[in-house]
């Protein structure tokens, strides 16, 4: 992992989704999208983060 999905996930584990999406808001590698969609769910926006999910398991899959 880079420096600023490591600094993201490190936000998210503090309990700062805010933080983490500022480290990621504009990328859209699997592993980006993945804690933006983590992210989005800790406020309670559902649906987005589950369309952040869907794409991340298309981003991963080979």
């Amino acid at each position: 992992m880079d420096a600023p999905i490591n600094t993201a996930a490190l936000a998210l584990a503090a309990g700062d989704p805010l933080g983490a999406l500022k480290r990621v808001a504009l990328r859209d590698d699997a592993h980006a999208l993945v804690l933006r969609g983590i992210a989005m769910a800790q406020p309670g926006d559902l649906a987005r983060a589950k369309a952040l999910m869907r794409l991340a398991a298309r981003a991963f899959a080979p």
